[in-house]
């Protein structure tokens, strides 16, 4: 028998900036943002109570004719979580190497890869969430100050949520341009494929908005070139929601985080049936991958499988180093906390 079906919350909204592209969805809740030279849609707000594409989205068929001139797309899934500044500087500097290696080579930056991983305990917002005093404290850093998370404004689209451990978050580093793929079509496929992981591998059916259980997966991009940052976040563990809980998530007041664990808890005690086997964050990353396979019609292989060229050999070496880094910089920070330490906590 599967269990009951669940639905989960999703808001979806799309909004030009002054010198880019802004979008912020919530499952699923996403986001976007994107840099100069960026090829952004108009503005304008939707509301999402479908997984299926836009009508004038490309067929999968015609992204997988495009797929045949482009190379597989590489991922690879950290062990340990990574400080938020590491993982940023790591696809910052992933791009700036492709631009770089193209000035010098038609024929070379042309390699996507997915970074699957989890962060230390980190709050982030994104560019269009400004303080209303730039010399001041941002309204939602104030409440976590002295918790044990860190606190960062990012280039992404969206308002302030959190990353830590128990959160598997996705950093798809793909070139649209490369793949014939406009940015709202990019953000209509990776809602989709998460929703039908949640749906079809782990039997939550009905991914529609809105619900009271809450929301537990956002997505937030940035393009530089046309190349995609930033990415997917999905609570797996219940482990984030007391961070969540510091904070208005997302900017939606009246939503709770929630976690794919407690959804499939709850539906599985709603169905009388004993609790299933529970996915952990990396068994999660590998269910995902033939989801990316499905979803933008390319092969879909790990970074450590041999082949790919200076490019792939490029990638494997940034990644090295930022898993070490990553490695010194949480020895250094002593740990982290498994939840916020209310005790020092600023109001």
């Amino acid at each position: 028998m599967r269990p009951p079906t669940r639905t989960v919350r999703t808001v979806a909204t799309v909004a030009r900036l002054s010198r880019g592209l802004s979008t912020s969805r919530s499952i699923l809740t996403a986001s976007a943002s994107s840099s100069p030279s960026s090829s952004a849609p108009p503005s304008s707000s939707v509301s999402t109570p479908s997984t299926s594409p836009s009508p004038s989205c490309s067929p999968r068929s015609a992204l997988e004719s495009t797929a045949l001139h482009l190379p597989p797309i590489r991922y690879h899934v950290f062990n340990s979580p990574l400080p938020y500044t590491v993982g940023l500087e790591l696809q910052n500097g992933i791009i700036e190497r492709r631009l770089k290696a193209r000035e010098g080579d038609k024929d070379r930056g042309k390699q996507d890869v997915i970074l699957f991983l989890e962060h230390t305990p980190t709050y982030t917002t994104g560019r269009r969430d400004n303080s209303p005093n730039p010399d001041t404290l941002h309204p939602e850093e104030r409440k976590v100050q002295n918790v044990g998370a860190s606190f960062h404004i990012t280039k992404r689209g969206g308002q302030v949520t959190y990353h830590g451990p128990g959160q598997l978050v996705g950093y798809p580093i793909l070139d649209l341009n490369a793949m014939e793929l406009s940015t709202r079509c990019y953000v209509d496929y990776l809602q989709r494929l998460l929703a039908e992981y949640c749906s079809e591998d782990m039997a939550l059916q009905n991914i529609l908005a809105p619900h009271p259980d809450g929301h537990f997966a956002s997505i937030g991009i940035h393009l530089r070139h046309r190349i995609t940052s930033h990415g997917f976040a999905m609570n797996i563990t219940p482990e984030p929601i007391k961070w969540f809980d510091l904070v208005l998530a997302c900017g939606l007041a009246d939503v709770r985080a929630t976690s794919l664990h407690d959804l499939l808890e709850t539906a599985s005690a709603g169905s009388g049936l004993l609790p299933p086997t529970l996915p952990s964050v990396q068994g999660v990353a590998e269910g995902l991958v033939p989801r990316f396979r499905k979803a933008y019609g390319r092969e879909v292989i790990p970074l450590n499988e041999s082949g790919g060229g200076a490019d792939v050999e490029e990638l494997r070496e940034v990644i090295g180093l930022a898993e070490r880094e990553a490695e010194r910089v949480v020895k250094q920070m002593g740990g982290w906390r498994s939840e916020p330490d209310l005790s020092k906590r600023m109001l």
